[in-house]
């Protein structure tokens, strides 16, 4: 039986705790623990929390790249975690940065 890793569409970068973008909504900041081309997870240490099926919008920034408007639907929330499936994917070389930094950086994170 295939893994949960192995039936996700896209491949996911997770962060370690010091280099976790940031994601900005209209009310707060947030730590994202990871993202791929369609989705983000991002922790919510108290609440108020989204519903499953609310939009969110906001700006994601990492350290190395452009700030990047996101758009998404909550599909999971739990343990102080909202995920979001984006309307529009992360740029490829967005994601290509951020991973080619954590290897350099961290070899043996991912």
């Amino acid at each position: 039986m295939p893994s949960d890793q192995e039936k996700r569409q896209h491949h996911r970068i997770r962060y370690p705790l010091s280099e976790r973008p940031k994601f900005h909504d209209a009310d707060r900041i947030y730590a994202v623990l990871d993202i791929s081309a369609r989705g983000l997870r991002y922790a919510i240490p108290d609440g108020p929390f989204p519903e499953p099926h609310d939009l969110v919008k906001g700006v994601l920034h990492c350290r190395r790249n452009a700030p990047i408007l996101i758009e998404g639907t909550v599909v999971r929330v739990q343990s102080g975690e909202a995920a979001l499936y984006l309307h529009r994917e992360i740029p490829f070389a967005v994601l290509l940065a951020e991973q080619r930094y954590l290897h350099q950086r961290y070899p043996m994170w991912s």
